[in-house]
């Protein structure tokens, strides 16, 4: 008997193909684990039931002719509520647009992931515009880790990791910005690839800046899922002029190419955090494991250039980051500032104070960043760290200035990553004394997302995957 709850993406995938699990089954499934479950977790924000079951029957009929519907087959896979979904309301995690008609067509990374056979039954909770490590807004409340509903999935991909983690769904759609999927996956116990900047295409593209900040990707329990969702996903499309060529192996037959011996730098704090006891464990533990698999694992402590003025760089980011998406929401706000949140709204009304010296200064900050990179890739063919400093913090939120004066701030190893493009993937560490999950995070010279997603799938051959034990 298989866990339909648990089961991978591949294993379900294999299953309808052959014929011993239908499509519709398969969503009457996730239907009822959302009807059930996901009371607690609050991760699933609009569904579209008629049409998933709707096109559940007319992939079987296809299944049963003989024809091949993809690699995602018959697959759930909810969507993260920043990206459109034809046929479902895009709210953007905010009140100010919780009441939009649904959509007229789906965005590219969407449209990929239909074309290979997925069925998109739902969207999932994120807060307003992105803009959090934790998920909450006043459209659509707090989503809950299902490792402890009284701690955050994290942000801003959390429902969509939450909703992974409880067995709802084997695949989701995520973004990261800044750790955007990194971090709830690290905090949830499952996977989260940021793949290199333009792997897979924004589109369409409401604001053109973004993509030199944020990538698209999915969410999903194993490293074999997740290279199964870049092979469909990844690839140039003509609305994103920065998004790279269609890749010339595929990231699933990558994963069962044998490993070189590596160099690998392990840093521990970049200059700017102090990580937890058991954080620390779990990073010495996985850097163990490389170890006895052959490769060269080193300790090195490469400051982050601008640590010495930490948080100083981390702030301004922060600022331009709301700049960019005040630019995106001008003209609503501009009419209805009322109908956002309060905290969101004062968020982009500070982001006006922006000089032309402070972009001057971000801007040469980012290219201090690349040169730090590319040191590091100059000594290492790979990058071992935490991925966040922490366990999960509490669903409301961190205590964000009580992060910095502890250094333990939730995007310290995360944000650099997306500042210098490289793919970056966050994968299950075992599990902290409370209970919490731990995750490390491993980064890669520029476009070899096929590096990163074979040493996380090595590390997870012999961790496992985790499963919340009240979901299980």
């Amino acid at each position: 008997m298989t866990d339909l709850s648990f089961a991978s993406a591949t294993e379900l995938t294999g299953l309808i193909r052959s014929r011993n699990l239908s499509p519709t089954e398969l969503v009457r499934h996730a239907l009822d684990r959302i009807a059930t479950v996901d009371t607690t977790v609050n991760s699933v924000v609009a569904l579209a039931p008629e049409r998933a079951l709707a096109e559940a029957a007319t992939l079987e009929r296809r299944l049963a002719g003989g024809e091949d519907p993809g690699p995602l087959a018959g697959l759930p896979i909810l969507v993260k509520d920043l990206e459109d979904a034809e046929g479902l309301p895009t709210a953007r995690g905010t009140r100010a647009y919780r009441d939009r008609p649904p959509v007229a067509r789906d965005s590219v990374h969407v449209a990929r992931l239909r074309a290979a056979g997925a069925l998109v039954i739902g969207k999932t909770n994120t807060p307003p515009l992105g803009a959090a490590v934790h998920t909450t807004n006043e459209a659509f409340g707090t989503t809950r880790n299902p490792w402890n509903p009284e701690r955050t999935p994290g942000g801003s991909s959390g429902g969509s990791a939450a909703a992974v983690a409880a067995g709802i769904v084997a695949l989701a759609t995520a973004g990261d910005g800044g750790g955007s999927t990194r971090i709830p996956a690290a905090l949830c116990g499952i996977v989260g690839l940021k793949p290199s900047r333009g792997r897979i295409p924004h589109g369409p593209c409401r604001m053109p800046v973004w993509p030199q900040h944020a990538c698209l990707t999915g969410m999903a329990r194993t490293v074999q899922d997740t290279a199964l969702h870049l092979d469909v996903a990844a690839g140039h499309h003509p609305t994103d002029p920065n998004s790279l060529p269609a890749p010339v192996l595929s990231y699933r037959d990558a994963l069962r190419t044998p490993l070189p011996a590596l160099r690998i730098g392990v840093l521990r704090t970049l200059g700017i955090a102090t990580p937890r006891p058991e954080i620390l464990g779990a990073l010495d533990h996985a850097a163990g494991l490389l170890r006895d698999q052959g490769h060269d694992v080193r300790d090195d402590e490469s400051p982050l250039p601008g640590a010495h003025e930490f948080p100083a760089p981390f702030q301004l980011r922060q600022q331009v980051l709301a700049y960019a998406r005040l630019l995106d929401v001008h003209d609503d706000f501009t009419r209805r500032r009322d109908a956002f949140e309060p905290w969101f709204a004062d968020l982009l009304d500070a982001s006006r104070s922006l000089t032309p010296a402070d972009l001057a200064a971000y801007w040469a900050h980012r290219a201090h960043l690349d040169h730090w990179a590319a040191d590091l890739f100059d000594r290492y063919d790979l990058l071992l760290m935490p991925t966040t400093p922490t366990t999960a913090w509490p669903a409301e939120g961190p205590d964000v200035a009580a992060a910095v004066r502890k250094r333990v701030l939730p995007i310290s190893y995360t944000a650099v990553f997306n500042d210098t493009g490289h793919p970056a993937i966050s994968i299950p560490a075992g599990t902290a004394p409370d209970g919490l999950p731990l995750a490390v995070q491993l980064i890669a010279p520029h476009h070899r997302d096929e590096l990163v997603l074979t040493t996380a799938h090595t590390i997870e051959t012999v961790l496992g995957t985790p499963r919340p034990p009240a979901f299980t």
